[in-house]
């Protein structure tokens, strides 16, 4: 059968900006400036919706009368075959009728379930064991992420196409210039770190590396769903850690400009937005030497052992690292954009199912 039209799955408009959201919302606006009139494309959103984009060219609808997990199992697919559309899903998960086109951002859920709740565990794994045969294009963020689904589900797929992440959306904030002030810290006299406070971003690290670098502080931004995470903090918390909590991008831009480096050390990523954030505004980066973060950052940042936080930062970064410049013009999101949207119009003519 021939789709006569398509439609993003918009779940990503009702929850807190993280990088896989961070993600989805720049490759719709970069999508929207490139689109086509002939072909109809829908950002379908729920009733939770709070966070929507300003769009020309994709129409936004507000579909069903569920939210959360039903709407995306239920409604979402419901719609789909009613309008006869092909199904866009930009955030990880996808419907369990309609997994037509999907970005997989990393498969953590699978290799590292010990960072995640049980429940949560075991429906991504129940739902990727379900459509992950069924999907017809993958789209992922690394090339290590690539390898990374191959290797997990023991499958040479012939249909996934890396589509980088960017930092551009960093140039359409403005700076806030109480933050420092706000959060009662000195420029180039802290580290920033920003990011969900999730177990896979290694924050025991940094509580050991506050404590063996006293003449600084460690100023932390994000939040704890333990309904997905669990507990996370199971360590003593030093006096020169700092939990911001929630941050605007405003505020985070500031904090990244001033900061004496961005730290990132991370056991687990598909690509690693923060960092690229930080370099794009001229801070230095300590990032952790694993996963995809030599193929994504290059000689651009100073790498550390996850597993090892007795690090002397200023000795560190007294080292070289190479200037960010040619590294960032590898990253932009309209190229992967116009990336999706090429496989998108090969595929809105032929059949998927």
């Amino acid at each position: 059968m021939k789709f006569k039209r398509v439609v993003i799955n918009g779940k990503f408009c009702s929850q807190t900006t993280t990088g896989v959201q961070r993600y989805a919302h720049e490759i719709v606006a970069a999508m929207d400036k490139i689109a086509e009139p002939d072909i109809e494309i829908i950002l379908a959103v729920n009733k939770e919706a709070k966070y929507l984009p300003e769009l020309q060219n994709i129409k936004i609808m507000n579909i069903g009368k569920l939210g959360g997990v039903l709407w995306e199992q239920i409604s979402l697919p419901f719609f789909l075959f009613k309008r006869n559309a092909l199904c866009v899903n930009l955030c990880n998960m996808a419907p369990i009728l309609t997994p037509h086109i999907v970005a997989i951002h990393d498969v953590s859920y699978k290799v590292n379930k010990h960072f995640f709740s049980k429940k949560f565990s075991l429906w991504y794994n129940f739902v990727f064991d379900l459509i992950i045969g069924r999907i017809k294009e993958i789209f992922t963020v690394s090339q290590f992420s690539k390898s990374e689904i191959c290797r997990t589900y023991k499958k040479d797929f012939a249909n996934i196409t890396v589509t980088y992440n960017g930092w551009q959306h960093m140039e359409k904030i403005s700076e806030c210039d109480t933050a420092l002030e706000k959060y009662g810290l000195q420029k180039n006299r802290f580290f920033f770190a920003m990011s969900s406070l999730a177990p896979n971003k290694n924050f025991r690290w940094i509580a050991l590396a506050a404590r063996n670098n006293p003449e600084y502080a460690f100023a932390v931004s994000g939040a704890v769903n333990k309904k997905v995470f669990g507990d996370v903090f199971d360590f003593e918390i030093p006096k020169n850690l700092i939990f911001l909590g929630y941050v605007s991008d405003k505020e985070a831009k500031s904090l990244m400009k001033n900061c004496r480096a961005f730290l990132f050390p991370t056991f687990y990523e598909g690509f690693g937005i923060p960092p690229l954030e930080a370099l794009s505004l001229g801070a230095k980066a300590v990032v952790s030497d694993a996963s995809c973060m030599r193929e994504i950052f290059g000689g651009s940042v100073y790498y550390i052992d996850p597993n090892e936080a007795s690090v002397d930062l200023d000795k560190l970064l007294t080292t070289h690292a190479e200037n960010p410049e040619i590294m960032l013009k590898k990253y932009d999101w309209t190229n992967s954009a116009r990336i999706i949207y090429k496989i998108i119009k090969s595929k809105i003519y032929g059949s998927l199912l």
